[in-house]
């Protein structure tokens, strides 16, 4: 039987066969200038050695002054526009400003989608760019747009604001306050905004505080209707009375002696009192007081929203980073604002942050950084189980640090952030960066052995480099392959291109700077470390023959029984690849981290009370019940803020305990409780899943089903039945309809022609209904540093009345006082209580959540029941959206993208082995690595989501390495001569050790996040699944399948083919 020992045999294999082949093949001229890379190295070795040093020093520099954040930025680039129209119904909102807004920004450079709601008094209009486009450019092209659509606006209208630059995920902190003593809800507010949130506000890297909740002070003028009768006094006059009772005049500069003096009159007012002296009229010599017709006191603003925290009244901060700011600092910076103003507040309030979004950036960033380090230790030990040399192992470690400090250095100049990506990449790459010194640290020392065995032997520097270019050309050809298959990656669009584009980027870095390294820093170290080496020396260590001994039998039956061994190949593949189609898909695994969102909806119309009451209730009851830190409720909207939620709208913020031991479960014990809530429908999740879903469809639901169409009440009916099929769906959770249902209003209808017998403009009938039930702000009353509003409006108890509304007394140019109800028809009806549109067209959208199935499968189901059930009528359609959608769109574009880097690799193998029918050969790795990676994803229980395709490019890229080396020292011995059957079973034992180390350093670099998952190893396990199941049969086989062919189809391969 053929020896592991035995000699290389010396015979010519072919009468073809070159000598001078290889000279031949280093004639061109990139390999010229690699060997001179390498010549240079050697003979500069220390200035090698020195400069390595300084990279190492550069790379931890970088590493130590990049910003950290969670994910990359996935949000898509918007810019929102929110335009206040006091007042005005929906329906007017749609007509009169969002529709008119719509039509301009439509037509901005590089919009991709535009998106509306328009709800009582307000539009909110969401501008989506193309991700090519600068945030500063899209801004400045709204801001245009903005300006020839001012004029189309009604005058009541306020001027159309861009809400402040931030994105999808800039909200890192949010803190609660109450009180557990005297402090009032006034005093709680005001502490909010006048000392805390100015404060914070100053905090580099903050762009927006919003507050919600509490009671914002007023100096209120509360009219009574009754009393303008008896002064008979309109609320126009009151109006204008309460404007011109706070101001300060300017009298000039007086000269005398010499001095300047400014001369100033002083009349602001400071207290209710002092309000309540204004003079309105005078009536028979007797002034008409403010204070005759009205109540002047400090009073609470009307609240559009409020906030509950750990089941009390409280108030919330909400606190954006700028886009570029570092998660971390700006978040350590913020506690150490809050933890020096703590000290000021009184003893009663107290402070608790109810969201931190850098909880889940801190354990994540830890987690996969462990797991770099795992898979670094663990990639050590094969190096010095293999080579069982440490000057070999020492030489092939320096790849690591250096190859993923240059990836750390571009990231930075680039403008990433170190975050789960891209240490995901590093921690991908961190198995392969040693590849290729392996290779060229293993063919210098068995030169060097070799060559001490001669009678002449060379001077050792000359072997390392003839023994360096030897492999050069497999060396990188079979990193350009791997680039090549993640190229694709890196060419993905959308927010599964955001995400993913900085882990490809930080893994291609990565392999480039090895390649760099294996031809400058290795040839120098070998020249260092490796130049005493004898020919005595001991070859192969205990454990390399220990596996050759145990391949030998393995080998010689592939080399026999080559057909067989193919059979038995294409067997396993062909069942592999039937159960490929029964793994289920997602677009991205569920997160791990502590932060919970629910966004409750209740009925249309309820009061925002009774939502907070709820809300108090679930709160107090969440905390007592589970593991969670704290809890807070916002409903309804914040002054200032760009959500556009009802009373009966809120959000809950749920901040779980570290060591909550499965998140998922809470989550579902947690949706359950909200469903049993009556008439409340709630959508569940993690917070960065509901930035993601909310990115992708513009609702926080992982699936979304549009239908659009002209009339809002068929919309409705249709999309009831959309939601009774979905409801009937295995897996279909928190399904709901947007609630767009009709809301009680009173409507105010002017009668021009009374209106005109009176001589009363409309304008003026217009600001005294505003005035009345609305209010109206007419100056600002000043306490030192803070500015609190002086408003005028009826009292509570007559606004509500559709009686008093009718009597209210309305000015007119001939003195006459005349009621409302003379001038106006004033009558009670219904009003849709939100429209929303995407892309001008109105949309109702049924949203729901998954779980316990796969993503791709429900909405299969989901598709072919609605359209066996649900038969919408011409002019309206549907559209799925979410992250299906976004799952589609990702697989179509990487399987594309896949055709063209797989005929870039025959092309590439076919260029560089001078041979079609050995890139063929080569490329019989994939399917076997395809096997591994489906049976991975099939035995782990996973689905096949967009990081399992990824792991399957990557994949396809390291298993196609093994073969290029086993092949390309094929021919290399095919070249020295021998037997076609000893040459192949000499060149698999030869690259035997070669091939297993760099597989097992694949394998064993993704072992810990494939393995250990947790919180930041979502996204990478899936990918880690499958780069270890394909490198173990890849490997497996590679060793046993690629003998196989070279037997039946290798002889004359090493001849130049016509490709």
């Amino acid at each position: 039987m053929w020896s592991v020992h035995q000699p290389r045999p010396q015979a010519l294999l072919t009468p073809q066969a070159n000598p001078n082949r290889s000279q031949s093949r280093s004639n061109d001229w990139a390999a010229q200038m690699i060997n001179r890379f390498i010549q240079w190295s050697i003979n500069n070795r220390w200035i090698v050695a020195i400069l390595a040093v300084v990279w190492l020093i550069g790379g931890l520099y970088a590493t130590e002054t990049m910003p950290v954040d969670v994910f990359p930025d996935f949000a898509p680039i918007r810019v929102v526009v929110l335009t206040e129209a006091p007042g005005f119904a929906p329906e007017e909102v749609e007509s009169l400003v969002t529709r008119p807004l719509e039509a301009n920004l439509n037509g901005t450079a590089n919009v991709k989608v535009v998106r509306s709601v328009s709800t009582i008094g307000l539009s909110v209009i969401t501008i989506i760019f193309q991700d090519s486009t600068n945030v500063l450019v899209a801004r400045q092209l709204v801001s245009e747009k903005l300006q020839s659509a001012r004029g189309q606006l009604p005058e009541n209208v306020n001027e159309p604001v861009l809400a402040p630059m931030t994105t999808a995920a800039g909200d890192i902190l949010k803190i609660g306050l109450y009180s557990t003593g005297e402090t009032s809800a006034m005093d709680l507010r005001t502490i909010a905004d006048w000392t805390l949130r100015m404060r914070l506000m100053a905090v580099p890297g903050v762009s927006n505080v919003v507050v919600i909740g509490g009671d914002v002070k007023q100096y209120q003028v509360l009219v009574d209707p009754e009393k303008l009768k008896q002064y008979d006094v309109t609320l126009a006059q009151v109006v204008a009375a309460a404007r011109g009772s706070n101001l300060n005049t300017a009298g000039g500069i007086v000269r005398s002696n010499e001095k300047e003096e400014l001369v100033r009159g002083l009349g602001r007012v400071s207290s209710p009192a002092e309000i309540a002296e204004t003079v309105i009229v005078e009536r028979g010599n007797q002034p008409v007081l403010l204070g005759n017709v009205a109540d002047v006191k400090l009073g609470a603003q009307f609240k559009i929203g409020d906030a509950i925290v750990d089941g009390h009244p409280g108030v919330v901060l909400t606190v954006f980073k700028q886009p570029e700011a570092n998660t971390l600092e700006t978040t350590r910076s913020l506690e150490k604002a809050l933890g020096e103003l703590r000290q000021t507040f009184p003893k009663d309030v107290q402070v608790i942050t109810t969201f931190r979004q850098a909880d889940f950036i801190e354990i994540a960033v830890k987690n996969v950084s462990e797991a770099v380090i795992l898979g670094g230790v663990l990639v050590i030990i094969i190096l010095f189980a293999f080579l069982q040399n440490w000057r070999t192992a020492i030489i092939s470690l320096t790849a690591i640090p250096l190859s993923l400090l240059a990836a750390i250095i571009a990231l930075k100049l680039h403008g990433y952030t170190i975050n789960t990506m891209t240490l995901g990449g590093l921690a991908i790459a961190i198995g392969e960066v040693v590849d290729d010194a392996i290779i060229d640290v293993e063919n210098i020392y068995r030169r060097l052995r070799e060559n001490g065995t001669l009678a002449q032997p060379k001077p050792a520097l000359t072997v390392m480099f003839e023994a360096s270019a030897e492999v050069r050309g497999a060396v990188v050809y079979a990193t350009m392959i791997v680039a090549l298959m993640f190229l694709p990656v890196l060419s993905l669009k959308g927010l599964e291109g955001k995400i993913f584009t900085p882990l490809a980027y930080a893994y291609l870095v990565s392999l480039v700077a090895s390649l760099g390294v294996a031809l400058t820093v290795t040839p120098a170290m070998c020249s260092i470390l490796l130049k005493n080496t004898k020919g005595g020396e001991e070859g192969d260590g205990r454990v390399v023959k220990f596996l050759k001994n145990l391949y030998m039998p393995v080998l010689n039956f592939s080399v026999r029984r080559p057909r067989s061994i193919l059979a038995g190949a294409l067997l396993l593949f062909a069942f592999s690849i039937a159960n490929l189609f029964v793994l289920g898909t997602e677009f991205l695994p569920p997160f791990d981290e502590n932060n919970l969102i629910v966004v409750t909806t209740f009925m249309p119309g309820t009061s925002l009370e009774t939502t907070t009451q709820m809300g108090a209730e679930l709160t107090s009851h969440f905390i007592a019940k589970h593991e969670i830190m704290a809890a807070s409720q916002r409903a309804g909207r914040a002054e200032g803020g760009e959500d556009y939620g009802a009373s009966n709208v809120s959000e809950f913020d749920i901040r779980l305990k570290p060591d909550t031991p499965d998140k998922q479960k809470l989550l579902n014990h947690i949706r359950h409780e909200f469903s049993h809530v009556p008439g409340l429908v709630a959508d569940s999740g993690s917070y960065l899943q509901h930035r993601m879903d909310h990115a992708l469809s513009g609702v926080n639901a992982a699936i979304a089903v549009k239908l659009f169409g002209p009339d809002l009440d068929v919309l409705h009916e249709y999309a009831l039945k959309v939601e009774k099929v979905m409801k009937e769906i295995r897996g279909a959770v928190d399904v709901h309809v947007e609630q767009i249902v009709d809301v009680p209003q009173i409507s105010i209808k002017v009668n021009r022609e009374a209106a005109a017998r009176y001589g009363v403009r409309v304008k003026d009938l217009s600001d005294s209904i505003e005035a009345a039930f609305r209010g109206v702000t007419v100056s600002q009353v000043l306490e030192g540093q803070k500015a609190f509003d002086m408003y005028v409006w009826l009292k509570p108890e007559f606004r509500n009345n559709l009686s008093v509304i009718k009597s209210t007394l309305v000015d007119t140019p001939s003195d006459v006082k005349v009621p409302l109800g003379a001038l106006a028809t004033v009558t009670e009806g219904q009003s849709p209580n939100t429209i929303s549109h995407e892309n001008i067209s109105r949309r109702v959208v049924v949203q729901a959540n998954v779980s316990g199935r796969d993503l791709g499968s429900l909405i299969s189901e989901a598709k072919k029941r609605i359209a066996q059930d649900v038969q919408l009528p011409t002019g309206y359609y549907i559209v799925y959206g979410g992250q299906f959608e976004a799952q589609e769109e990702a697989s179509r574009q990487l399987g594309v993208l896949l055709a063209a880097a797989l005929v870039g690799m025959f092309l590439l193998l076919s260029l560089a082995f001078k041979s079609p029918k050995a890139a063929i050969i080569i490329m019989a790795n994939l399917p076997l690595a395809l096997v591994g990676g489906i049976w991975a994803v099939l035995f782990s229980g996973a689905v096949l989501s967009v990081g399992s395709m990824v792991g399957f490019m990557t994949l396809f890229g390291i298993s196609t390495r093994n073969g290029i080396m086993l092949v390309a020292h094929f021919n290399q011995l095919s070249e020295e001569g021998g037997t076609l059957e000893d040459v192949v079973r000499h060149s698999a034992l030869d690259r035997l050790s070669p091939v297993l180390m760099t597989a097992l350093a694949a394998s064993l670099g993704v072992l810990p996040i494939a393995v250990l998952g947790g919180a930041g190893r979502e996204l990478e396990q899936p990918l880690a699944i499958v780069i270890l199941g394909g490198m173990v049969t890849s490997t497996a086989l590679t060793l046993v399948v690629i003998p196989a062919l070279l037997k039946l189809f290798g002889a004359g391969l090493n001849r130049k083919e016509e490709v």
